[in-house]
């Protein structure tokens, strides 16, 4: 009897983006549409932002005969992900390696991650699983010691907008230890740390503050360290990021520009340190060096020129 399979992977809906689509209408009046603009049209080209679907970036793929199912997952990451597996219902079946389980994937790869067989293949057998993935090794403990520059022009004295355990938004244990910088749209970001390049978002081009609709919709570069914790910019300008999956980072190189996108009430960078604390994500406290010296970011400080202490 074939199973009847069903996979549930518990993310957050993947929410919709903006993309650049060029339209024109040729002298015969057909209309045309390009996602690149159009270099030899002789009439005017329109431009329009409309909805795509994200790319998944973390994808099942499904092999063997029916009585000896095999599951891999590719991490389209450029570095590793947690993934947590577990049945949600099964019936004379048995798997390697047996349910609940989690598995380490490294970055831009393959790896098997589970099979499945009848216990008993004279009788019916049946099963759901569901799996969900985090970003970054939970192994990883972050390096208290770690120097992290400003990731804007140091010369330029920036307001903390909003600090660890701001009450507008740095609440959950994923973004209590962010930073909010108050910077106009199109302010260069430059890396605070190096490492590599774990994922861009950069088609998003809406703001505002209604969470459901705006939660999940920040342009963002998130770079894991040397150390496995994993630094995220987010809020940035539609189409600003220089960087892509699987580039190596140094710090002080420019990344983006700051914007204003997602779940956000202005322009500005937001900042945030994070590990994988084993199924879900924590944000870490850290210090940035300024003119050489040790900081830990405060609600209304100035940080950058010459000035380090709340106006």
């Amino acid at each position: 009897m074939r199973p009847a399979l069903v996979l549930l992977a518990l993310l957050a809906a993947l929410p919709l983006q903006a993309k650049r689509i060029y339209s024109y209408t040729d002298e015969n009046g057909v209309v045309h549409f390009s996602d690149s603009k159009p270099k030899d049209a002789a009439v005017p080209v329109k431009e329009q932002l409309v909805d795509v679907d994200p790319t998944q970036r973390v994808l099942l793929r499904e092999s063997g005969p029916k009585d000896d199912r095999r599951y891999s997952l590719w991490n389209g990451y450029g570095g590793p992900v947690e993934v947590l597996i577990s049945f949600e219902s099964q019936s004379n079946v048995i798997s390697e390696p047996p349910l609940p389980t989690s598995v380490v994937i490294p970055g831009e790869r393959t790896t098997p991650v589970l099979t499945v067989q009848p216990l008993d293949p004279r009788l019916g057998w049946a099963y759901q699983f569901q799996y969900r993935y985090v970003p970054g090794n939970p192994a990883a403990q972050h390096n208290e010691q770690a120097v992290y520059r400003l990731p804007y022009d140091g010369n330029s004295a920036v307001h903390v907008h909003q600090a660890f355990g701001g009450k507008f938004s740095h609440t959950a244990a994923e973004n209590y230890h962010a930073v909010d910088f108050a910077l106009d749209i199109g302010t260069p970001i430059y890396a605070a740390r190096g490492g590599v390049v774990m994922s861009v978002e950069r088609d998003f081009h809406e703001a505002g503050t209604d969470m459901r609709r705006f939660g999940d919709r920040a342009n963002h570069i998130r770079i894991v360290h040397d150390d496995g914790t994993m630094a995220v910019y987010a809020h940035l300008e539609l189409e600003s990021a220089l960087v892509g999956v699987g580039d190596t980072v140094r710090v002080g190189q420019h990344i983006a520009n700051s914007g204003n996108t997602g779940f956000s009430s202005g322009p500005h960078l937001h900042f945030v340190v994070q590990r994988n604390a084993g199924g879900a994500l924590v944000s870490v406290p850290f210090q940035f060096t300024v003119n050489g010296k040790r900081v830990t970011p405060t609600e209304g400080a100035v940080l950058g020129g010459l000035l380090l202490e709340s106006e």
